[in-house]
C-alpha cells in the first residue's frame, strides 16, 4: 500500500527507472514470482484482488490487538498484501483480462485497506493512552491517504501533461518511504509515527496535488 496506485489493470508496467528502490527491487521480485505461479491457475485478478484486501483485513485485526508481537505479525502480513496487490494487476496483463471494473475494484480495495490500517492502529493506541489527539489524528491520517490515492490515481493522466508539477508530485509520493516508514513503526512498536507521519505528509501531498492539477487543467 503506497499513497498513490498505478493503474495496474490498464497500463502497461512502470519502467524500473520510475519506480522506487523498495519497490523495483524487493515488491516486485516477490510479485513477479508469485504472479508466474498465478497465471497458471483458473484465477482471476480480481480474485487476486480479493486476496489483498482478505491479507489487509487480517492485518488490521492484528494491528488492533496493539501488543508488539502481533504488531510485527500484523507488518508481515500487511507486507504479504502489498505484494498481492502488486500481483493483481501483473495477472491482469499477463492474461489479458485488464479492464475498467478491476482498475476502480483495485481502487476501493486499496482505499479499504488503508482506511482499515489506519483506523485500527488509531483505536489500538487510544485504549493505551486515551488521548483525543489520537483520535484527531488517526482520522487527518485517514482522510490524507484516501484523498491521495483517490486523486492521484484519477488525475494522473492530466497531470502527465505538466512535467513541472508532476516531478515534485513524483518526488513527494515516494513509495519506499512510505514502506520504510511502516518498518520502523512495527519494529520499534512506535505506530502513533505512523499517525503523526502520515496525518501531516498525506494531506500537504494532496493538497499540493490539487494545486497542481487545477494549474495544468487551467
Amino acid at each position: 500500500m503506497s499513497l498513490a496506485t498505478e493503474k495496474k489493470s490498464d497500463q502497461s508496467v512502470m519502467s524500473h527507472s520510475d519506480s522506487p528502490i523498495i519497490d523495483r527491487y524487493i515488491i516486485r521480485k516477490i510479485s513477479g514470482f508469485i504472479t508466474g505461479g498465478l497465471i497458471k491457475t483458473p484465477i482471476s485478478p480480481n480474485q487476486v484482488t480479493i486476496i489483498s484486501l482478505i491479507l489487509g483485513i487480517i492485518s488490521g485485526v492484528l494491528f488492533s490487538c496493539g501488543e508488539h508481537a502481533y504488531t510485527l505479525m500484523a507488518g508481515v502480513v500487511y507486507f504479504l498484501s502489498t505484494i498481492f496487490d502488486q500481483c493483481d494487476g501483473e495477472v491482469a496483463r499477463a492474461k489479458q483480462m485488464s479492464s475498467e471494473f478491476g482498475r476502480i475494484f483495485d481502487i476501493i480495495v486499496d482505499s479499504i485497506v488503508n482506511a482499515i490500517i489506519v483506523i485500527v492502529i488509531t483505536i489500538a493506541i487510544y485504549k493505551v493512552n486515551g488521548s483525543d489527539l489520537t483520535i484527531i489524528v488517526g482520522s487527518l491520517s485517514m482522510i490524507g491517504i484516501v484523498i491521495s490515492l483517490l486523486l492521484t490515481t484519477y488525475f494522473s493522466s492530466e497531470s502527465e501533461k505538466c512535467t513541472g508539477p508532476k516531478e515534485i508530485l513524483d518526488k513527494l509520493n515516494n513509495k519506499d518511504f512510505f514502506y520504510i516508514i511502516m518498518l520502523a513503526s512495527v519494529i520499534f512498536n512506535q505506530m502513533m509515527w505512523f499517525l503523526l507521519i502520515m496525518a501531516v505528509g498525506t494531506n500537504i501531498y494532496w493538497i499540493l496535488h490539487k494545486i497542481a492539477h487545477r494549474k495544468i487543467v487551467t
